[in-house]
């Protein structure tokens, strides 16, 4: 029997009802499940990009997104096709700066040709690299190190001592060359936490933080007195790197001069030379300058070839897996890579890794000298007053590493460096005129290195595996 018009709309709005409620449960049920899974994934992160070395199932990746190498390890997913030239896609959590991969999957790409194997023939040291970090003292970084000159115990600075730092600081401390002035205090060492405005200035890293640092030190060679050039930021420092001298440069600057730098630099005087050279950045644009791409500043180096000798840095790989390394290089770092406060120094570090490990796995290695310094102290406390040279005070320590088959094994120099005696090691190997007093006068860093090589390698694999 039909019901009356009445008990149907009762019927209806019942039936409305129930499905109103259904689909509010549903959603709020979806919605709970999507937004657990959001963050449960919330410190995940992605990265696409291509191999650009491989060294067991450690990935270095040239991220197309920020121009920055990053390190993953890959031992969750491992497969033979995931080989230099190919495109990934990689997701993960950053762990002490290596991207351990929860998904990893080839999209596209090439694998390259395979390496180029050693033609013989060559001996002693026929290439330089110049690796140049960003922003930590020697204290900072190797303040605990055996047998260096590190932290001294039962120290305090203006009632602050020293203490092992989080992975990431808080703040960017200053180094101006007025932070300097004021820290070093005519070289009494005792003003950097009222200098720099942070306790933080006191804080250390050590091989729980930089391992990779610590094991090239004990496997390599390591200088506990390498100075910073100039007592002051990143660019006058790159500019001593690249021709031992900054005249008229004291603070970084978005642009060179009006004209370029006009002083001669290490790139020309190879040029004259008939030396090849190159110079790797972190960024897409190579013709850009900045902090960390001086070279770009100078009109001379931007004419002709010198512009396509300034690389990005991806082509390092490159050429290391071609056997093209030129004779004289110098490898800038992306801001994410650089290991300036505030990035994470370990994503810094595993970036230089993925370097050490693509050189020691190429053709170039037996004949290779790569120096892993640091531009400038970036507010950190170190207790070693700067000496003066050339009239003028350095800067304070930074760390300095020489990663080479003739390293003296587990080396610690105590002989004063600074940037301008790596230049001067490069004028004595080739041959070339001194560019300022400052590279004339300076020790050369062949006082780091035997005549006899140890050519076997220090590849590291990830966490706690090297061969």
């Amino acid at each position: 029997m039909p019901f009356p018009a009445g008990r149907r709309l009762l019927v209806l709005i019942a039936v409305i009802l129930l499905a109103s409620c259904a689909t509010f449960i549903n959603s709020r049920f979806t919605g709970t499940l999507m937004g657990a899974a959001q963050n449960a994934e919330a410190d995940s992160v992605g990265i696409t990009g291509t191999i650009v070395n491989r060294t067991g199932d450690l990935l270095a990746v040239d991220d197309d997104r920020t121009e920055t190498i990053f390190c993953v390890n890959a031992s969750s997913a491992p497969s033979a096709n995931f080989l230099p030239g190919v495109h990934v896609k990689a997701v993960g959590r950053f762990q002490r700066g290596l991207l351990s991969s929860r998904f990893l999957a080839a999209i596209g790409g090439t694998p390259w040709e395979p390496a180029a194997t050693a033609s013989g023939g060559e001996t002693g040291i026929t290439h330089v690299l110049i690796l140049m970090q960003e922003n930590h003292s020697f204290d900072n970084y190797f303040g605990t190190y055996p047998a260096a000159d590190g932290l001294p115990t039962d120290l305090t600075v203006e009632g602050v001592p020293p203490f092992h730092l989080p992975s990431a600081v808080s703040s960017n401390l200053p180094h101006s060359a007025g932070a300097v002035r004021r820290s070093v205090n005519g070289g009494r060492m005792d003003r950097f936490v009222s200098a720099e405005g942070s306790t933080e200035t006191m804080g250390y890293y050590d091989s729980t933080d930089i391992p990779n640092y610590w094991s090239y030190a004990r496997r390599f060679a390591l200088a506990d007195r390498f100075f910073s050039s100039f007592p002051g930021p990143t660019l006058p420092n790159h500019l001593f790197a690249v021709a031992a001298q900054s005249p008229g440069v004291d603070r970084n600057s978005a642009r060179p001069p009006g004209t370029g730098f006009q002083f001669a630099s290490l790139p020309d005087a190879l040029d004259s030379a008939g030396i090849s050279w190159k110079c790797y950045v972190g960024q897409k644009d190579p013709g850009r300058f900045g902090a960390l791409n001086p070279l770009a500043g100078f009109p001379s180096l931007m004419r002709g070839l010198g512009s396509r000798r300034i690389a990005p840095s991806g082509e390092l790989f490159v050429d290391l897996r071609s056997g093209s390394l030129p004779a004289v290089a110098w490898i800038f770092p992306s801001p994410e890579e650089s290991e300036h406060p505030l990035t994470d120094v370990g994503i810094g570090m595993w970036y230089v890794t993925a370097v050490a490990n693509a050189l020691m796995q190429s053709s170039s290695w037996q004949h290779t000298l790569l120096v892993i310094t640091w531009d400038e102290y970036g507010g950190f406390y170190d207790h070693v007053a700067p000496p003066f040279r050339s009239g003028a005070m350095l800067g304070p320590r930074v760390p300095a590493l020489v990663v080479s088959p003739y390293a003296r094994i587990g080396y610690v120099d105590h002989q004063v460096y600074d940037f301008s005696s790596i230049l001067r090691y490069v004028e004595d190997r080739f041959g070339i005129p001194s560019l300022t007093e400052m590279d004339r006068d300076a020790a050369s860093i062949a006082g780091m290195l035997d005549s006899i090589p140890n050519p076997e390698p220090l590849l590291i694999r990830g966490p706690e595996r090297t061969h």
